[in-house]
């Protein structure tokens, strides 16, 4: 494998560690593949919306899971560009047989997740569980 492939492969490995440790009820965990300097960029219309640092976005991991059916999720697609990684998930909304579309923008560096952008698509159901 060349190393821009490795690079590759192991920043997909770090994004999709995130969403079955999520779906194994062990979401926190995730905080050791959160580089020092880990940036978390999330819509303000949402109950946790805002800039995060890593604490930050530890702190609001276990209020995500109790919202988003991680056993629930599915990808729509997995795009990897380097060490740059576009999730767009489809997830179910806790207590609801309703879903939502993600994407999700992963900057990786070093198996270290670097950045993280959410975008939301049509989260109506997401805000209305959330009030």
């Amino acid at each position: 494998m060349t190393d821009h492939a490795t690079k590759e492969a192991d920043a997909l490995a770090v994004v999709k560690t995130f969403y079955q440790g999520a779906a194994d009820g062990r979401i926190v965990e995730f905080e050791q593949y959160l580089a020092e300097n880990f940036r978390l960029f999330v819509p303000d219309y949402l109950p946790w919306g805002g800039q995060y640092d890593k604490a930050g976005y530890v702190s609001i991991l276990p209020r995500v899971a109790a919202t988003l059916d991680f056993l629930k999720l599915s990808y729509e697609s997995l795009t990897v560009q380097g060490e740059h990684v576009v999730a767009l998930i489809r997830i179910a909304v806790q207590g609801t047989d309703k879903s939502i579309l993600i994407s999700e923008h992963w900057d990786i560096a070093e198996g270290k997740a670097q950045r993280l952008l959410v975008a939301y698509f049509d989260p109506k159901v997401l805000l209305d569980k959330a009030a």
